[in-house]
């Protein structure tokens, strides 16, 4: 590895996140295509290194992070240093059935959900907007970039950290969740056609009429 590439190398460490490659050889005062071809090797060198580690290129730029096998003991180190495990569990049962209704999340985890959803908007894991009676519940770019779950094997490694009883708890909710939607829609459908059937019939009566 020579001492351009180590340069790159610290800029990726030091940041932690995604970050492009002119932004990199500003930092590193190297020309970006330079930067690019130095990014390549470095990843090149890594997977050959065979480390814990892999340099990726992503939808902003490139990013130094942990594979996918040891997810789930840097999950356990954040969640033991930042997130407590109410938080936690409620997070994780969020990313299960994704996307999801806040009023799924209370039937899950009750009401002191509330309170853990607030939290997580607040430190941006996720994001509410309105659906009905209720919020959708979605998961921010933060969410993914902090846990760096990048494949759905990483995902699942996440998840295994939720009890079963809950997952089975939530697939039941799931379905109850789906035939309330497939009722209203079939609701839907029945005004509709009441209303088109007494347009018809005042339609008749008007003729009737002149």
């Amino acid at each position: 590895m020579n001492d351009n590439e180590k340069r790159v190398e610290s800029v990726l460490f030091a940041v932690g996140r995604e970050i492009t490659a002119e932004r990199i050889a500003s930092l590193c005062s190297l020309e970006t295509q330079e930067v690019e071809t130095l990014l390549e090797s470095l990843a090149a060198t890594y997977i050959l290194l065979d480390t814990s580690l892999q340099l990726v290129r992503k939808e902003e730029g490139w990013k130094l992070t942990v594979k996918d096998a040891y997810v789930p003991l840097v999950s356990s180190i954040v969640t033991s240093t930042e997130l407590d495990r109410p938080l936690m569990d409620t997070l994780a049962v969020i990313a299960w059935r994704y996307p999801i209704v806040q009023s799924d999340v209370i039937k899950l985890r009750s009401p002191a959900a509330y309170e853990h959803m607030r939290q997580l908007e607040e430190q941006g894991f996720i994001a509410k907007e309105k659906s009905g009676r209720t919020f959708k519940v979605k998961l921010t770019k933060k969410f993914f970039e902090y846990f760096d779950l990048p494949s759905e094997e990483a995902k699942q490694a996440f998840l295994k950290q939720v009890p079963a009883d809950i997952l089975q708890e939530a697939e039941q909710v799931h379905k109850q969740a789906d035939e309330v939607e497939r009722l209203i829609e079939l609701d839907a459908k029945e005004k509709v056609a009441k209303e088109e059937i007494k347009k018809v019939m005042n339609n008749l009566k008007d003729e009737k009429k002149s």
